[in-house]
């Protein structure tokens, strides 16, 4: 009797107790860990079946997300509630500040009228353009460039400033027929110039195949702040005035600029048609900003024309003397 309460107490306490005691359990996890491996050794075998659990299951999750759907709608439009008063104010205070600054606009554009005419000062012409879209991107360690469509037929020439909604992008080096290749400003071999609102610098912003082209030419001593807005400028007579360009970008040792476009993110397309209002073929070259004017050479004088010597009154009185009296 001793031998077998032992034993059975032994059963009661160990493993397999656990086991029929939890019998069900241990057949689920046996089994669940055989459709584990079954499962990963064949995974199609059980695709069929996830397939139709999901094509079924489908319609009652449409059923119980309509439901989810308008209760989530519905907080949203109760929470929304709270903040339409403060919405509101921001909006009045926002419009007051709108109005203030459109009726300054048109005070200033009423005055610049005013001294344009007060100046006689000829007034710009239209910029017109032609919309293109990008359909090649070459962009590559050393050639930034794009393609679009749109060439000759459209009216594009080289030289053709390229611009999206944010900026100036680049300008057009070749022209096909219905296709057209722009250099962008971030290349090696552009060069554009370009003018520091503010301070009224003029540089020439030169590409060197980075994200922030490097302003050359500024004049001795010239002092730029981070941030200021660059722009184009007429010289050349090849892109429009005040075509924005970017920023002044800060911690560079030296002044680069922080351009308003990028490639990347270029769809759409505008080519500007901008004449010169001089001709840029018969008009005297413009130095270079930064560049100290040369003395302009002087021709030497010609020699002074002298005037033959009068005689004197002596030396006639001689010669009349001499002469010889008619007998």
């Amino acid at each position: 009797m001793a031998w077998d309460r032992r034993r059975r107490r032994g059963s009661d306490t160990g493993p397999l107790a656990f086991v029929a005691n939890n019998l069900a359990l241990v057949l689920c996890t046996v089994l669940a860990f055989g459709l584990l491996v079954v499962a990963r050794a064949q995974d199609t075998l059980f695709e069929g079946a996830r397939e139709a659990l999901n094509d079924t299951s489908a319609p009652v999750m449409e059923l119980l997300a309509v439901p989810g759907a308008e209760v989530r709608r519905w907080g949203e439009g109760v929470s929304s509630l709270f903040s339409v008063y403060e919405e509101n104010q921001r909006l009045r205070e926002e419009n007051a500040r709108l109005l203030a600054a459109q009726r300054e606009l048109a005070t200033l554009q009423r005055k610049v009228v005013r001294y344009e005419e007060l100046l006689n000062a000829p007034k710009e012409e239209d910029v017109t353009s032609v919309a293109a879209r990008v359909i090649a991107d070459a962009t590559g360690p050393f050639v930034h460039t794009i393609l679009v469509n749109a060439g000759r037929a459209q009216g594009l020439t080289k030289g053709q400033a390229v611009v999206d909604e944010r900026g100036l992008l680049g300008r057009v080096i070749t022209a096909g027929n219905r296709s057209a290749r722009v250099l962008l400003l971030t290349d090696l071999n552009s060069r554009i110039p370009v003018m520091i609102e503010g301070a009224n610098l003029k540089a020439i912003l030169v590409g060197d195949n980075t994200s922030q082209p490097v302003l050359e030419y500024l004049p001795p001593g010239s002092r730029i702040t981070a941030g200021a807005r660059v722009i184009t400028t007429p010289d050349g007579g090849v892109f429009p005035p005040g075509v924005p360009v970017g920023m002044i970008a800060a911690d560079s040792r030296t002044p680069r600029v922080e351009l308003f476009t990028a490639e990347g993110r270029a769809d759409f397309v505008r080519v500007l048609h901008y004449e010169a209002p001089v001709d840029v073929n018969e008009a005297a070259p413009e130095p270079l900003p930064g560049a100290t004017n040369a003395p302009a050479e002087t021709k030497p004088a010609p020699p002074p024309v002298q005037a033959p010597p009068r005689p004197q009154a002596g030396a006639q009185r001689l010669q009349s003397a001499s002469a010889p009296r008619p007998t």
